[in-house]
């Protein structure tokens, strides 16, 4: 790995970083209002509760009739409940988000140290690249190219033996050319002449 691509990896995981960061902020706010929800409703469901002592009250000492008392506890009941399971909802949601709020969490911490990572990669690498290669397997940093056998043994041919003096070019003889082949004249006639014919006849 290049210090290049580690520093592009650090930005890119950075930029992620703080996103996830200002979606971990919008979580902890609405964790806030659901806890506020959940006490109001369940707080209110005490109240109307406590309500019905007094109708209580007022029924004994003759404030209240009973078939108006028995409806006036209906509905006080009715809203008990309600108040109940909206903070029993609250809670549910509430519940839902601190498992958010704890996964963004822990996404931001992973980020960060993939981030710090990267940072120490990058370092190791200059480091590396700044010093000279070493022989030890141990001492080898990723992303660096360990030394060949055949490298080594060439530096060491190189530092031990001094530089031999290049050899003096040697002379070779020009080629010498063959005569040139004697010209043969072909007779454009034929084998059969006029005076083959002469004779002939």
């Amino acid at each position: 790995m290049s210090v290049l691509k580690s520093e592009l990896k650090q930005l890119v995981t950075q930029e992620v970083g703080v996103r996830v960061e200002d979606a971990l902020e919008g979580a902890k706010n609405d964790l806030f209002v659901l806890e506020g929800r959940q006490a109001g409703f369940f707080e209110g469901a005490k109240i109307a509760e406590a309500l019905l002592g007094f109708v209580d009250k007022d029924l004994t000492e003759g404030l209240l009739e009973l078939p108006v008392a028995t409806e006036v506890k209906k509905y006080v009941t009715r809203c008990v409940h309600a108040l109940n399971n909206a903070g029993q909802n609250a809670s549910n949601l509430r519940i839902e988000q601190t498992g958010k709020v704890k996964a963004l969490t822990q996404t931001v911490s992973m980020l960060s140290d993939i981030v710090e990572k990267e940072k120490a990669k990058a370092a190791a690498i200059l480091a590396a690249e700044a010093a000279p290669p070493s022989e030890n397997a141990r001492d080898r940093v990723m992303g660096v190219a360990p030394v060949s056998i055949k490298e080594l043994r060439l530096a060491e041919e190189a530092v031990a033996a001094p530089v031999a003096a290049a050899p003096e070019p040697v002379s070779v003889p020009a080629p010498v050319a063959a005569p040139p082949a004697p010209l043969v004249r072909f007779s454009t006639k034929g084998r059969g002449g006029r005076k083959s014919r002469a004779s002939n006849s």
